[in-house]
């Protein structure tokens, strides 16, 4: 099951990784860095307002882990409806090796149903904390 979760102009993934899937999608990962590969991503990326993406892997003991991945993107929706609508040979390559390796069809994930923000901090200098933004009608900074 994969949980998406999406807060003003961020996008967070996070899903299950079995051993037997860890090394595969390790190996996907790396191919985005090929010279071909690398500009593709950048052009679909570009496309569809993502910014920034960071991918990381919370191991278990006994292999695989938790993935979890962070966008920093114009518009989440209108990004995860685009790539669900992208005929792009580079994103249909991608959301088939995720939807292959995982089972779930990147641009056709469930949302979390809200959210509530349970801690939150930032420095605003001296003398000055402010407050975050609440982007979930239930949300609360306390």
């Amino acid at each position: 099951m994969v949980v998406v979760v999406t807060v003003g102009r961020s996008l967070l993934l996070a899903w299950d990784v079995t051993a037997v899937q860890e090394e595969p999608w390790r190996r996907l990962l790396q191919e985005l860095s090929y010279a071909r590969r690398e500009e593709e991503y950048m052009e679909s990326r570009r496309r569809l307002g993502v910014s920034a993406e960071s991918v990381w892997l919370v191991p278990k003991p006994t292999g695989g882990g938790m993935a979890v991945a962070y966008l920093e993107v114009l518009d989440p929706e209108r990004a995860l409806g685009e790539l669900a609508a992208s005929d792009a040979p580079f994103d249909s390559w991608y959301s088939g090796a995720m939807r292959k390796l995982f089972g779930f069809d990147l641009a056709r994930l469930p949302r979390a149903p809200g959210c509530k923000l349970l801690f939150a901090w930032r420095d605003g200098g001296p003398g000055e904390r402010e407050a975050p933004k609440t982007p979930c009608p239930d949300s609360s900074a306390r």
